[in-house]
């Protein structure tokens, strides 16, 4: 970089030089033409002051055959009265520059080329009049060079003088002005790379060139101002890097070409994985190819899933990165979490609640049949039959109860029969559980209508039993005189239902938390009215099934619209 410095500088300072050389020698033969114009002016105008008569023009015979000065006189024509060179041609020279400025008042100094005396020739005429009155044209012609070449002479050797020092000087100033920008330019580097290492060096200012000190000083607070970010950014990677390493989950994030930017240490303990699998293609790390796949297809959008990995069982949640800042580096967050102990547990609940409903479900039965009989039984009194009633009643709901218990354990276990898929008419099994519930509706005075008409392919089975629950709970939580609406309608993605009724309501705190089992809003009112609260959490699994999608809006004591989108 010195020597670019240098060369350049030397470069500029040499061109000046050379500029002012050659500007030099212009100007002194601009100068010299001068000096020659003045000179032949005045010596023919003096010329002129000493001729009276034609028998003056004898005075001038001390120029014949002079190589430097030739003087000739002219008539008004043109025509040559004297010659101070005897070898000249003395044809008509009307025509010639000099006469006719000076025949039309206007001398002036002309240069040419003289065939007489080969060389270039300056010539100046001018018009005079002798004592008789005749009018008569004078002119002086002098050799170029006989005055240039003695300026040049003693002014070439000074101009040289001056090239060769200002060349000197002008290597001498390169050598200094480089060493110094070179000087400053290295500090700056040293001090860059010095902050490029954690570091940092501030360069040294010099009071001495004020421009510089306040441009270096301004250098100094922004490298002290970025190393005091890098510092702090470093130290909140750290405490990010520490967090994401001790949380439970794995999170992978990868770019636009599924490469992995980043990954915590439970992601590389969980997929057997090194951070030399940073950089590289998330097969490299995740290497089930069905869950690889299953990632990289819903790359660019929100999606989650669950799936088994080696003796595992995974919840995977993909998210798509919309911030501006850093959607051009990283394009999807993964994260993974291992279920393996919840799906246990979830499996040994459901095993629980299977075989209780098993267990269950022969004596409630017995006890159901027994309460039947003795309240056919003649002779009860009144107390007895009222306690027997309320037996079977009870015996009815936990019948009631178990059944659901049963439905959802085989939902979850997956033991349910096997799905018969099937073009199923939605307004016809609609009605079909209206009628079954006709006689709730008519006891509640309770208005049910079917709105439009849509078929789906599906389960018939499940869906019966979906719309049996939904339709169930409407007309259970609804107010006497209140109404049900069973709507259908086609969407450019699929099939929506929706069930509507104008009952109690629910508060929105308790809307999250309705499809779980046995959660109810009003203990006592589902009591009452024989809830078992398992309807909507088999409705929810009868929908993950399905394909389809549960949606619940409610506005407490207006009423509750339950939607399932069933998808294309």
């Amino acid at each position: 970089m010195k020597k670019k410095i240098f060369y350049k500088v030397f470069a500029a300072a040499l061109t000046c030089v050379l500029l002012m050389f050659v500007f030099g020698i212009i100007a002194v033969h601009m100068n010299t033409d001068n000096i020659v114009n003045e000179r032949l002016k005045e010596e023919t105008e003096l010329a002129a002051t000493l001729m009276n008569e034609q028998s003056d023009f004898a005075v001038f015979n001390k120029y014949s055959d002079n190589l430097e000065l030739r003087i000739t006189i002219f008539d008004t024509d043109g025509n040559v009265l004297y010659e101070s060179d005897t070898k000249a041609p003395l044809e008509n020279h009307r025509d010639r520059e000099e006469i006719k400025n000076a025949l039309e008042g206007k001398p002036d100094t002309v240069e040419r080329y003289s065939e007489t005396f080969k060389c270039d020739m300056t010539y100046y005429a001018t018009k005079t009049a002798l004592s008789d009155g005749t009018e008569v044209i004078l002119r002086l012609a002098i050799r170029s060079s006989h005055v240039i070449t003695p300026y040049f002479t003693a002014i070439i050797p000074l101009l040289i003088l001056v090239l060769a020092v200002s060349l000197i000087l002008s290597f001498v100033l390169s050598t200094v002005i480089s060493r110094n920008v070179s000087s400053k330019v290295t500090e700056i580097g040293e001090s860059l790379k010095s902050l490029n290492e954690g570091q940092y060096a501030p360069i040294k200012t010099d009071m001495s060139e004020p421009e510089l000190f306040g441009v270096l000083n301004q250098i100094n607070e922004l490298n002290a101002n970025i190393h005091s970010h890098i510092r702090i950014a470093d130290g909140e990677r750290v405490k990010l890097n520490a967090v994401l390493d001790n949380v439970s989950q794995s999170i992978i994030a990868l770019d636009k070409s599924k490469h992995i930017v980043f990954a915590n240490k439970r992601a590389f303990e969980m997929f057997n994985g090194t951070h030399h699998d940073i950089g590289r293609d998330l097969v490299f790390l995740i290497e089930k190819l069905p869950v690889y796949e299953q990632i990289t297809e819903h790359i660019g959008e929100n999606f989650a899933f669950n799936c088994a990995y080696d003796d595992k069982y995974l919840s995977v949640v993909i998210t798509k990165v919309t911030n501006e800042v850093i959607c051009d580096d990283i394009s999807a967050i993964i994260i993974v979490t291992d279920i393996t102990k919840e799906k246990l547990i979830e499996k040994q609940k459901s095993d629980f609640f299977a075989n209780a409903s098993h267990e269950l479900k022969t004596p409630i039965t017995v006890m159901q049949g027994f309460a039947e009989v003795l309240m056919n039984k003649e002779g009860m009194d009144d107390t007895s039959q009222k306690q027997l009633g309320r037996i079977y009643k009870e015996c009815l709901r936990l019948g009631s109860l178990i059944s659901d218990m049963l439905m959802l354990s085989k939902i979850e276990s997956g033991d349910a029969p096997k799905r018969a898929l099937s073009e199923v008419s939605l307004e016809d099994i609609a009605k079909e559980v209206l009628d079954g519930l006709s006689e709730k509706t008519q006891s509640r005075n309770i208005t049910a209508s079917i709105v439009g008409s849509a078929k789906i392919c599906a389960d018939q089975a499940m869906i019966f039993e979906l719309i049996e629950n939904l339709v169930s709970n409407a007309i259970k939580y609804n107010k006497d005189g209140g109404s049900v609406t069973v709507s259908m309608t086609e969407t450019d993605t699929g099939v929506s239902l929706a069930v509507e009724d104008t009952g109690i309501g629910i508060e929105k705190e308790h809307l999250p938390r309705l499809c779980e089992r046995f959660y109810r809003v009003d203990k006592s009112h589902s009591k009452r009215i024989g809830g078992t609260g398992l309807g909507l959490a088999i409705v929810k699994h009868i929908c993950a099934i399905s394909d389809a999608e549960l949606s619940i809006e409610s506005e407490f004591g207006v009423g509750t619209t339950v939607t399932v989108a069933f998808r294309k």
